[in-house]
């Protein structure tokens, strides 16, 4: 969870970590929530911020269930995505 190391453990911050990490496949916001250990509502609440910037987009519907996936077209996870990479190359070099 590189983002998380640079930026704390906010809601925000997990949820971006876990969809750049997660980047090929699709869940429920109740999925998220349960994989970052937090509340559907604390989910709820930070959840019209992805869509607001397009960082997620709803990838196919089970039901009355929609699924949510990372936006690749997306400029900014695009971005998050490098400044990731960079994070966790940088932890790597301290190691070494």
């Amino acid at each position: 969870m590189s983002l998380e190391e640079l930026f704390g453990n906010s809601v925000l911050t997990k949820v971006l970590d876990f969809f750049l990490e997660n980047r090929f496949w699709d869940y429920t916001k109740t999925d998220v929530a349960n994989h970052v250990d937090m509340s559907r509502q604390s989910m709820y609440i930070n959840w019209p911020t992805l869509e607001k910037y397009g960082i997620v987009l709803p990838s196919r519907k089970i039901g009355g269930t929609t699924l949510y996936k990372t936006n690749p077209e997306s400029p900014i996870v695009r971005a998050l995505s490098k400044l990731a990479l960079s994070i966790a190359t940088h932890g790597v070099k301290e190691i070494n």
